[in-house]
């Protein structure tokens, strides 16, 4: 069987291209793509390092070895049998199988198999409903005595209930029906936050290969200048030895990279409800590199990157958002309905249920007769001195008073965790504005004049190692900021207990 390996792709600068990562067999040409590379090669590209070691082999699994044809390349179809793959990254079109976010959160609602367990949780709830109207048996009673009274009593042994009694259960049930239905909706909600996040993973998972593949790319080029250099007698073996030493560090990082884009891409699987080797995508997000802002598709805008054109809510605005729609202050508005359903019950069991018995009662009259027949009817009713049921009453009546320190204790977190996730997205739009504004540009900008002057002898290899990290770092902070305000915005959305569409 062919041996995978990841060879090296051109970066297009232009809308509409990307970085294009390319697996192919080992040992089988490479044709790169036949658009315009946003770094040139000073070497050409049939000319291979001698001493280059390829970063070490994965077996990506079909999901991460998507077949569609690598743009302007003249590679034909692999033959029968031929091991080959590409992932071939495209912005402004979208990739196979590929999902956005409001995709995501419809199907974790519909079809994962943990919401399909909360929602198992209302039948449950609802039983307390038929529950409440539960009345004791009637039993059947029976004395005989054959000897010594020759007495025959025989009918049923009633307890009478009250029906304001069932009435006040049955509205305990349907409040506490009506809370744990609010409750189970909160669940709901929370498992949205966590397709969010799943889905926010695989998002950063997937740029962060991007970047970790670019970075292997540029040190395998500069290893091969500092090669041809240093065989043309212009530069040290040192310089051989450092470009080596990133190029393998580089290629370490990459295959990390790439076991955390599986990982993310099972996660999100699981968490949808597919098998855990399904095929998925998530759409890609803008370089930001060239000298025109890139045009954001409708999935990137709508679910990843902030959209500028929208103006954001003032935080007074969230605020009474929140406190009209959060779900744990309906729940805890419910939890007083209950209360004082429960105190009403409570009142009401301090009220005896009688106990009735009646029925046919024949005596012989010993010692002489006559054997006679009747009806007999025994009351028995429950003297309410010791017991009026004061401790229920007090522990409602307590209760209720808890509550409503309870309900401006959750207003006051409420709007707590609003401010802190307002200000919190605020700062990552800031962040992220800035750098897709200049700060990416400037930072690959900087890399590539900084790897030009190496490879025409005017800066040492120190100095395009540290500008090429540099670049690096920035573009993952990018992506730190990006996720930092997916996190944030989560978290808003969470605190204000509606969908935020801006």
């Amino acid at each position: 069987m062919a041996l995978l390996v990841p060879c090296t792709a051109a970066l297009a600068e232009s809308a509409g291209d990307a970085l294009t990562p390319v697996y192919v067999a080992a040992g089988q040409a490479r044709t790169p793509p036949a658009s315009a590379p946003l770094f040139p090669p000073t070497v050409s590209p049939s000319t291979a390092p001698q001493t280059s070691s390829p970063p070490p082999a994965t077996s990506p699994s079909p999901v991460d070895l998507p077949s569609p044809a690598v743009p302007g390349s003249s590679r034909g179809a692999p033959s029968p049998g031929a091991v080959s793959g590409e992932i071939v990254y495209s912005e402004g079109q979208p990739q196979p199988n590929e999902i956005t976010i409001s995709q995501a959160l419809d199907e974790s609602l519909m079809k994962s198999p943990r919401a399909a367990a909360i929602r198992a949780q209302y039948p449950v709830a609802k039983a307390g409903l038929a529950q409440a109207t539960v009345a004791p048996n009637p039993v059947m009673f029976l004395d005989r005595g054959f000897v010594a009274e020759q007495v025959r009593r025989v009918g049923p042994l009633l307890v009478p209930e009250p029906p304001w009694k069932i009435l006040f259960r049955f509205l305990a049930a349907q409040s506490l029906y009506k809370q744990t239905k609010t409750d189970l909706l909160t669940t709901l909600w929370a498992l949205r936050a966590d397709v969010r996040r799943a889905y926010t993973e695989l998002v950063m998972a997937q740029e962060s290969r991007r970047t970790l593949f670019e970075l292997y790319e540029l040190t395998e080029r500069l290893f091969t200048v500092a090669q041809k250099r240093f065989q043309a007698g212009d530069v040290p073996e040192l310089d051989v030895l450092r470009a080596q030493l990133a190029m393998s560090q580089s290629s370490i990082d990459l295959a990390v990279g790439e076991q955390r884009l599986i990982r993310a891409r099972q996660q999100l699987n699981v968490i949808l409800g597919r098998t855990v080797l399904s095929a998925i995508n998530v759409p890609l997000l803008p370089a930001f590199l060239g000298p025109k802002p890139p045009v954001l598709t409708k999935a990137v805008k709508a679910g990843i990157l902030p959209d500028y054109a929208v103006v954001m809510p003032q935080l007074d605005e969230l605020v009474e958002l929140s406190v009209t729609n959060r779900l744990e202050l309906k729940s805890l508005a419910q939890q007083f309905k209950v209360n004082q359903a429960n105190l009403r019950n409570a009142f009401s069991a301090a009220v005896p249920n009688p106990t009735l018995a009646l029925g046919a009662s024949s005596s012989g009259n010993a010692p002489s007769g006559p054997k006679t027949n009747a009806n007999f009817l025994t009351l028995n009713v429950e003297t309410p001195m010791t017991n009026l049921n004061q401790g229920d009453v007090a522990k409602f009546q307590a209760t209720e008073r808890q509550l409503k320190y309870q309900l401006a204790s959750q207003k006051n977190q409420i709007v707590g965790e609003v401010s802190s996730a307002y200000n919190n997205l605020l700062a990552a739009r800031g962040k992220i504005r800035e750098y897709q504004e200049h700060v990416l540009r400037e930072s690959s900008e900087v890399a590539r004049l900084s790897r030009r002057s190496y490879e025409v002898g005017q800066t040492d290899i120190n100095a395009t190692l540290l500008a090429q990290q540099a670049n690096i770092q920035i573009r993952q902070q990018y992506l730190d900021g990006v996720q930092s305000y997916q996190q944030s915005f989560t978290d808003l959305e969470q605190a204000t207990g509606r969908p935020l569409r801006w």
